[in-house]
């Protein structure tokens, strides 16, 4: 009887565990990574406790899967998602200087504050445009030197 309570609880550890590790959590909103904890969680609770377990491990896995999702749900939108992509090619002083350049050209890329944006993209679009390169909306090589940015 005691192996079989530790094996159930075996199980569900290593359930929560392959949950927890899941390469899609970081990129989760804050409402499905709830919704996710909430589901493990009542499930390994009802195997390790029955009904009151799922109970407890439902509101438990709700509360740690909004707590550890990456973004929350709030400002997730198509336009911020398609800039945020992108934003993890630059370092925020590579975009803070793109942003002062671009804004210093009139270009307005919005506040010179290092955080990509769908501003900023903009601003890099139109200057790609103007200077006749691709409009591509990043900052590659021949965009930054136009930019004089290094």
């Amino acid at each position: 009887m005691k192996s079989i309570q530790t094996g159930k609880t075996v199980a569900a550890v290593a359930f929560a565990a392959v949950l927890g590790g899941c390469s899609q959590w970081q990129t989760m909103d804050q409402t499905s990574g709830a919704v996710a904890g909430a589901a493990s969680g009542a499930i390994a609770g009802a195997v390790v406790g029955g009904p009151i377990g799922a109970v407890v491990g439902g509101v438990g896995g709700a509360y740690a899967g909004y707590g550890t999702t990456g973004y929350p749900s709030s400002t997730t939108t198509t336009e911020n998602t398609a800039a945020s992509e992108t934003s993890t090619k630059y370092t925020p002083a590579t975009v803070r200087a793109a942003q002062q350049a671009l804004n210093d050209r009139g270009y307005n890329a919005g506040p010179v504050n290092g955080q990509w944006s769908a501003t900023t993209q903009d601003a890099v679009k139109r200057f790609q445009h103007a200077s006749g390169l691709a409009e591509t909306g990043e900052l590659g090589p021949s965009t930054l030197s136009a930019l004089g940015v290094s």
